[in-house]
């Protein structure tokens, strides 16, 4: 197992650091943070809700990914 080390860095310079990467590897950083993946066959519920967030994407109802930021 590979060992790892923290290094205290002010929230300030991760922001200065996030802020000064391109956009497309900012948002794999994004992904690679925030989401987890299933591999499991998705449920009723999540069936429904990709359902929906397809509708709402047909309809132009979404957030791109630079206007949250």
């Amino acid at each position: 197992m590979a060992s790892t080390t923290t290094i205290p860095v002010s929230k300030n310079a991760i922001i200065t650091i996030l802020k000064d990467l391109p956009e497309n590897i900012l948002a794999e950083v994004f992904w690679e943070t925030f989401v987890t993946y299933d591999d499991s066959p998705p449920t009723e519920s999540e069936k429904k809700s990709i359902d929906k967030a397809k509708e709402e994407f047909k309809k132009r109802e979404t957030v791109k990914w630079r206007d949250i930021r």
